[in-house]
């Protein structure tokens, strides 16, 4: 019997996240973090990672996540667009820690300005701590059941990917109010009252929120422009 799309990415998936090294990553792998799609985290207080059901943008909304990774790799060899997108899974928290990318003024394409916080006029002001929150995060990769879990939902009608996201609970440490670990994590923790508990000042507290929301856009720009060093050249 013939395995289906689905058998056969669960198969992928397996083969890809058995091994413990890390896949070398060439371009092919960065084509595909070109492309990939940011989506928010609808758990507590939400965080961001990369949308697990639609992992890669693209015009045309009928295409499967295959058909959009080959597209994006010009390959007819789908099998081959569909092993370097789970790669790419397990490279994505790699990638924001190792990728770089200077702050600055950058530009958001036109069909995602709507839907990341902070653009203006087209632009986005990319700052420092937005990287050090993206690659102190607690980032969630799935391994072991988590993985299984994943394999377990996905169908050849609604394929699920393996794609890492921070935390929406506790995205920055063990607290529950976590604009403190924010706020520790940036280097400026709140001062703390005689009980050792963090005076939490509104101005200050309202900033670092506006700043979590805006990891969302600090990450699809830094899939969008982040560079690697070291990149394996294609065979």
């Amino acid at each position: 019997m013939a395995t289906t799309p689905a058998e056969r990415q669960a198969d992928v998936v397996q083969q890809v996240f058995s091994t413990e090294a890390l896949p070398p990553f060439t371009p092919e792998h960065l084509a595909l973090v070109r492309g990939l799609r940011v989506w928010w985290l609808p758990v507590e207080s939400g965080a961001p990672g990369v949308d697990p059901r639609q992992p890669l943008r693209g015009a045309d909304s009928s295409a499967s996540s295959v058909q959009l990774a080959q597209q994006l790799l010009a390959t007819d060899d789908a099998a081959l667009a569909m092993r370097r997108l789970v790669e790419v899974a397990r490279w994505v928290y790699p990638f924001v820690e190792r990728a770089r990318l200077a702050p600055g003024r950058y530009a958001v394409p036109a069909e995602l300005q709507a839907q990341l916080p902070g653009v203006q006029q087209g632009q986005f002001q990319l700052r420092a701590e937005h990287l050090t929150l993206l690659r102190g995060a607690i980032w969630q990769e799935l391994t072991g059941p988590s993985l299984d879990a994943v394999l377990a939902e996905s169908t050849e009608a609604e394929p699920l990917w393996p794609m890492p996201f921070i935390d929406g609970k506790r995205p920055y440490g063990d607290r529950s109010y976590y604009t403190i670990d924010m706020a520790e994590l940036l280097g400026s923790p709140f001062a703390l009252d005689a009980r050792g508990h963090a005076i939490i000042v509104p101005a200050r507290d309202a900033a670092l929120k506006r700043l979590h929301e805006e990891t969302l856009t600090a990450l699809q720009l830094l899939f969008l422009y982040g560079e690697m060093d070291g990149m394996a050249p294609l065979r």
